[in-house]
């Protein structure tokens, strides 16, 4: 490994809702954030999965449901990237998914080499976590985890 190599998974921006309750689906845009903050540019991957109201197990039939980004980006030392992917929304019982939340999982890869450690569902998992960090000068700040897009 030569240089400093570090990719951040900076923020994941997403809307605080969607609305459902008419029966019709909703698209809404998720943003994600990634920095290069190594010394020299660098190949970053970006994976990016959301798991439904309800867990994996996905009991109210929302989509999406599955890995929504998975990208490669080039970024200079110190310089940071956009990424945007239109989502849209919907469950087939929105009544019980009404008022909960999707859950947003990014990962950064510094050279984008662990797609297969980092699968999708896997971003949480120690293999993934111990692949990013296998080859990244600061493995703290490779993957966020939030919520949005309470269904209304």
């Amino acid at each position: 490994m030569q240089g400093n190599h570090d990719a951040r998974l900076k923020k994941i921006s997403a809307s605080g809702s969607v609305v459902l309750s008419d029966g019709q689906p909703d698209t809404k845009n998720l943003v994600i954030q990634v920095r290069n903050e190594g010394d020299h540019t660098d190949t970053i991957g970006v994976y990016v999965d959301v798991v439904p109201p309800g867990g994996p197990s996905n009991p109210y039939g929302c989509t999406p449901a599955t890995r929504v980004v998975n990208t490669v980006v080039v970024l200079t030392a110190g310089s940071q990237g956009t990424l945007t992917a239109t989502l849209t929304f919907s469950c087939a019982n929105v009544g019980g998914a009404s008022g909960q939340t999707y859950t947003i999982m990014a990962a950064a890869d510094a050279h984008a080499d662990n797609a297969g450690a980092c699968g999708p569902g896997q971003i949480q998992s120690v293999t993934c976590g111990s692949a990013l960090a296998s080859d990244d000068s600061d493995p703290t700040d490779n993957r966020v985890t939030t919520t949005g897009f309470r269904v209304k």
